[in-house]
């Protein structure tokens, strides 16, 4: 299975203190929550590539790229190496 891991934000409650989403990993998907200061924080840091100001046409506010583990290094590679 391909592992990846994306993260989309569809929704900024109206208390303004939580931001909501998903989380796409390989195959999965799974809801998210986080206070609206770590997301702002996330959003200056450039973890999340939009501004956050509109939705797009499947309602995400924003998004990550999209993020793939390293691949391994087989251990017999590492053993000849050393």
């Amino acid at each position: 299975m391909d592992q990846h891991i994306q993260i989309d934000i569809t929704k900024v409650h109206g208390d303004g203190n939580l931001v909501e989403g998903g989380m796409y990993t390989g195959g999965s998907w799974v809801r998210i929550a986080m206070s609206k200061n770590d997301y702002e924080t996330l959003v200056r840091e450039g973890f999340f590539i939009r501004d956050g100001k509109s939705k797009d046409s499947a309602g995400v506010i924003n998004t990550t790229n999209t993020f793939y583990p390293e691949k391994k290094i087989n251990d017999a590679k590492q053993t000849r190496r050393s």
